[in-house]
């Protein structure tokens, strides 16, 4: 091929090169669409790269898994590993962070890993303005529960056919949205980490190369959420037949004989709660980094980290501790500059796309953080050129 192509990277010219050169720059993140590029054809003037729209199919036809190609073959269990530390890969997470966000400053960069990020956290964000009204007594709050208590019995027992579907409608149109978010959150998960390792590879790339296993992960979280929302609704039902309804039949009155079960449907709850959280954040914390580093399962991937809470109970509980730290800090931070700027800072914050780009220097850590962690127990998990 002839070598005729030029491109410009920061205001420094290079070539001449061939197309096929300049589409394995495009494909390691080095020639981005926005760069320059020319050759004779364009005449005097030089073109952006995202122009020359072969060049970037080319790109995305030839896009490689994120699974690198000399993954190493070692044993996903029955290997013993090294005590992780959480705060050595705290620490090393924050330098990461810092390398590659600010050592140099690169606002593209920041505003592309910034749209990774958002996507990988999309569903996740709530900023409430609504403030506490009233004060927080028992009789208040029984006469709020009243209330609601009452307008939920009238509907039930005298439904209308418009406000039936209409209510059916939003259900259905909340599944959607829940299930749409969850899917782009899945693929975004591995697309943020692909950036943690090379944090100039094009977005296109990410994308398509994330496509299976964010489809994995997308199946085997909405299995997990119907499970876990099928156990929610049965301490509901058991709530309803034990708490709710013996209350209303008895005109309203808290009896004594309610206080047991109310408390063992609230432990229930709460259990259940807590224990959806856990296994979603250690689903994005490790299974993710497993699944990107093997190209395995999400289910081979939860066996890895079994075998790492097997092992060291102790440290995932201190890695655990110290993330609720750290995110105690971070919330401290977002509320210190929401103060600074009288208020002002918060409406970014809640706008899409945009809060994940201010706050990407906390979400890097917290994705480093995970990781390093990780690579401090089995180091052979990690391929070379990962």
């Amino acid at each position: 091929m002839e070598r005729k192509w030029y491109y410009a990277v920061g205001g420094v010219r290079h070539g001449p090169v061939t197309f096929e050169e300049l589409s394995g720059l495009v494909r390691d993140g080095k020639l981005q669409a926005i760069d320059l590029v020319w050759q004779p054809e364009f005449g005097p003037e030089w073109r952006n790269a995202g122009q020359v729209r072969a060049l970037f199919e080319t790109a995305v036809m030839e896009a490689p898994p994120l699974v690198p190609a000399d993954v190493q073959k070692v044993p996903l269990l029955g290997v013993t590993g090294d005590r992780p530390s959480c705060l050595s890969a705290a620490s090393q997470a924050y330098g990461r962070m810092v390398a590659v966000l600010f050592k140099p400053f690169d606002i593209t960069r920041w505003f592309s890993m910034g749209f990774c990020a958002w996507l990988a956290y999309i569903g996740t964000q709530s900023v409430n303005f609504n403030g506490m009204k009233g004060e927080g007594s028992p009789a208040l709050f029984k006469q709020q529960a009243d209330g609601l208590l009452d307008k939920v019995s009238n509907a039930l027992a005298h439904p209308g056919l418009y406000e039936s579907a209409f209510a059916v409608a939003l259900v259905f149109l909340t599944l959607l949205v829940g299930l749409w978010m969850c899917a782009l959150r899945s693929r975004g998960d591995f697309m943020f980490l692909h950036r943690w390792y090379q944090p100039d590879a094009p977005i296109l790339l990410c994308w398509r190369a994330a496509r299976s296993a964010g489809h994995e992960l997308f199946v085997w979280r909405v299995s997990f959420f119907v499970i876990a929302g099928l156990l929610f609704a049965l301490d509901a039902a058991v709530a309803y037949a034990q708490i709710i309804r013996p209350y209303m039949d008895a005109g309203k009155v808290w009896r004594q004989s309610l206080v047991h079960p109310t408390v063992a449907c609230v432990t229930a709850a709460v259990l259940l709660a807590v224990g959806t959280q856990l296994v979603a954040h250690l689903a994005k914390a490790f299974v993710v980094p497993v699944m990107y580093w093997h190209g395995v399962t999400a289910s081979r991937a939860w066996l890895v980290v079994f075998a790492l809470c097997n092992q060291y109970p102790f440290a995932v509980l201190g890695y655990l501790a110290y993330c609720v730290v750290c995110w105690m800090l971070a919330v401290l931070a977002i509320l210190a500059f929401v103060a600074c700027t009288c208020c002002v800072g918060i409406i970014p914050l809640a706008m899409p796309y945009l809060y994940g780009v201010i706050l990407l220097p906390v979400f890097l850590f917290f994705r480093g953080y995970a990781v390093c962690f990780l690579s401090q127990w089995r180091s052979d998990l990690i391929p070379s050129k990962a």
